[in-house]
């Protein structure tokens, strides 16, 4: 019998990261220690994908985790 799967297991990276980029839109900030709680994967794992997200325009990387381009509910922040 397998052992039950965290919700971040198995899943394709670019789906973990859409839905990372959700969470930032919609909170306006994501920190690495809750999303690897959330998502039972390591923090090297949470760090490719922030970086790639900010690569991509669509986070800006802080200090232990990132914040959305946009404020929190997707209005636009400076």
């Amino acid at each position: 019998m397998s052992e039950p799967r965290t919700p971040g297991q198995g899943m394709p990276c670019g789906e973990r990261r859409e839905l990372i980029a959700g969470v930032a839109r919609e909170q306006g900030r994501v920190w690495v220690a809750d999303l690897v709680r959330d998502l039972g994967v390591s923090r090297m794992t949470i760090h490719r994908d922030l970086k790639q997200l900010a690569a991509e325009g669509r986070v800006v990387r802080v200090r232990s985790g990132a914040t959305s381009r946009t404020g929190p509910g997707g209005s636009w922040s400076a």
